[in-house]
């Protein structure tokens, strides 16, 4: 039942989107920077690492008061490392230009395969539902576990195969302009940044630790911004101050 187990796991995860989601999981389409629908996953192998690479027609996510930050194309990964006996150790699921690294204990499971759960427009990859708390000018992720529900087909990849894995180009029309927080559409796999496709133990040891269930509520873990809220009334009124000092020393002199 173990031996099992094991190979359910790496066949692939269980994708689990937003309610409200409006750009599923899909696929490659005829051409290489085309979608198409349909949930695929293409899959990887680099030593004991085993990746998931997920495709998307568009993220609508936006970002702050311009509202920046959708683009057209979107590549998710997450991967699992397993020992030398082919048994998952661990996890690491792509969150933004981050991850998070949890033990193969805190992965959710359905059939032995890894839960994957999407958030919202953005498609960070979470370990449980719920809402996860980013720096402002960031959205929160939303990922409720509620909507759609993939066990999508697999598909393996390498350096130059399929075609389209050699593809440099973009996958979506969008470009970046002068507006702060507006984004290209993404390269393909082979092409992402931080080493996910050429250094996946580098970008596993990146990875924050795992918050296991302590941040799937609004500002359970918001610590960081909590700070800055607190610290910021307090560091205007010192410059506040500072400023007044200086400016009743120039006065005395004169």
């Amino acid at each position: 039942m173990t031996a099992l187990l094991t190979v359910l796991a790496l066949l692939g995860p269980v994708v689990v989107h937003d309610s409200r989601e409006t750009s599923p999981l899909a696929s490659v389409g005829p051409r290489a920077g085309t979608v198409a629908g349909g949930p695929v996953v293409y899959e990887r192998t680099s030593g004991r690492w085993r990746q998931w690479w997920l495709l998307f027609a568009r993220n609508d996510q936006d970002r702050g008061i311009a509202r920046t930050g959708r683009h057209a194309g979107d590549w998710e990964m997450v991967q699992v490392r397993t020992d030398a006996a082919g048994r998952p150790v661990e996890a690491v699921y792509a969150q933004h230009s981050g991850a998070e690294r949890c033990p193969w204990s805190a992965v959710r499971k359905r059939g032995g395969r890894p839960v994957v759960y999407l958030a919202r427009d953005s498609h960070a990859a979470y370990f449980h539902p719920g809402v996860r708390d980013r720096m402002w000018p960031d959205p929160n992720d939303e990922a409720d576990g509620r909507g759609l529900v993939a066990i999508p087909r697999v598909e393996p990849i390498s350096d130059g195969r399929p075609a389209w894995m050699s593809w440099p180009g973009r996958w979506g029309g969008a470009r970046a302009g002068w507006m702060p927080g507006e984004m290209d559409s993404p390269r393909g796999p082979a092409f992402q940044p931080q080493g996910r496709w050429s250094d996946p133990e580098g970008w596993a040891r990146r990875a924050r630790p795992c918050t296991f269930d302590r941040c799937d509520e609004l500002g359970a873990c918001d610590g960081r911004e909590s700070a800055i809220a607190v610290a910021a009334p307090a560091l205007a009124l010192l410059a506040l101050f500072g400023w007044g000092r200086r400016r009743r020393q120039r006065q005395h002199r004169h």
